[in-house]
């Protein structure tokens, strides 16, 4: 088979943006991380990624440089798990680390980590990887877990529609941005510097997420209306207090709109702000405001317009013929014009789910975007009854995580929090060929 049309080849329009930026740029490589009732077995991980490859082949990919830019090529060499605490010992995704491949998966006592270039997938499309990975471990360690159909693991079969580019749905249609908010300047933190390739801070924060649900159904809100206007307070509070808005970037899943099985990344990008206004209003209020907000910018024409003009952008430079050098240079100015616009990225990846054998075994789980050229990014999460907020931080201070854990008091949502540092995985193309 000719590798350009080899279906487990095939990425989509939109991601391949960030073959050409770095862990400084973007926040190319997210982080999942699987805490489990027993000390982790390598080689048992390991068999089970092994065989997850062989459900999930297109996750069998390397990243090569040409004269104008990056491709993928079919990686038939091992697997590895590789000790992993993330912060003493740091890797390089898709390098010899990695053995080529575009994911990590590390193991630390009794914690899972599993990594992935966001070129590759989105949150939600490696969440079945993991899944798999997960479910065939436990198998393994001869633990009696029973796919209940919810885990594509061994038992099902791979088809090519799992690494369909979805934006090729949209390739001959029109869409109009009527409706769109045409955001002003957002308030930013220049004052908060760190030094090139430095570390991160993570903050989690967990809360019985029944406390947040019954909080949101009394007032008649969502969850992500309550969490993200108390997180732009915080920063708002911190770094904000002019005429200017916070304004979070979220990205939203597309498959619910256009139906896919895919696993590839497949989103597009919202503005939701915060306004000046907002400071002398009671917080339900805000709360109920910034749902109105969410419902009217998340019409499906303007999701697709979004989507359509996002995915034509990326792949138009991916494919233009200049030297790679250049390409790397634009996509980098591309990516970070489009990121500094607003004020911080707000993802929240839903809940983690695993068959009601697993449950026994996989006692917590949470993932983490890092900040890269924002000073903050906030990630929501949860798995079983507990919600999970991991907020990435360029900032010594902790200022705003304290006061969103006071907000949540406020509203009668009994947090704990934890902060540790964050060495980020890194990505360079250039040093992909292992």
């Amino acid at each position: 088979m000719n590798m350009m049309n080899d279906p487990r080849l095939r990425t989509d329009s939109y991601a391949k943006i960030f073959l050409y930026n770095t862990h400084e740029t973007v926040a190319c490589v997210p982080r999942h991380t699987i805490r489990m009732k027993d000390r982790v077995r390598p080689e048992k991980l390991r068999e089970a990624v092994e065989q997850a490859l062989l459900r999930f082949p297109h996750m069998m990919m390397s990243v090569e440089r040409t004269e104008t830019g990056f491709r993928y090529r079919t990686n038939v060499r091992p697997a590895v798990v590789l000790p992993f605490d993330g912060v003493s010992t740091r890797y390089t995704i898709g390098s010899a680390d990695t053995n080529g491949y575009l994911f990590l998966v590390g193991y630390h006592e009794n914690t899972i980590y599993m990594e992935y270039q966001h070129s590759i997938s989105d949150g939600r499309g490696f969440e079945e990887f993991i899944r798999c990975v997960l479910f065939q471990y436990l198998k393994n360690c001869g633990c009696p877990v029973e796919n209940d159909g919810t885990v594509r693991a061994l038992d099902t079969m791979w088809t090519p529609e799992e690494s369909a580019d979805g934006y090729e749905q949209l390739a001959d249609r029109e869409f109009s941005p009527e409706g769109i908010w045409k955001k002003p300047e957002a308030v930013h933190a220049p004052e908060v510097q760190w030094k090139e390739d430095a570390g991160e801070v993570v903050s989690e924060i967990t809360f019985p997420f029944s406390q947040l649900h019954a909080c949101a159904k009394r007032i008649g809100v969502s969850p992500l209306s309550i969490i993200a206007p108390l997180m732009m307070r915080a920063f708002d509070r911190k770094f904000g207090g002019g005429d200017k808005p916070v304004i979070a970037q979220i990205p939203v899943d597309l498959r619910p709109l256009l139906p896919s099985v895919t696993t590839r990344y497949f989103i597009c990008f919202i503005d939701l702000p915060y306004l000046p206004e907002y400071r002398s209003l009671p917080l339900e209020e805000v709360f109920r405001r910034t749902k109105a907000f969410l419902a009217g910018q998340m019409e499906r024409e303007q999701l697709l317009y979004r989507a359509k003009a996002a995915a034509d952008r990326c792949d138009t430079l991916h494919k233009a013929d200049m030297p790679l050098a250049e390409k790397m240079q634009a996509a980098r100015k591309v990516t970070m014009d489009f990121v500094l616009e607003d004020s911080f990225l707000i993802t929240n990846v839903g809940r983690f789910t695993m068959p009601e054998s697993c449950r026994p075994y996989v006692l917590d789980y949470g993932a983490i975007l890092p900040c890269a050229v924002q000073p903050f990014a906030l990630l929501i999460s949860s798995y079983g009854d507990t919600m999970k907020l991991s907020v990435a931080q360029r900032d010594s201070d902790m200022q705003i995580v304290g006061d969103l854990m006071s907000s949540l008091h406020e509203i009668g949502v009994e947090a704990e929090s934890r902060s540790y540092p964050f060495v980020v995985t890194r990505y360079d193309g250039m040093a992909c060929e292992a």
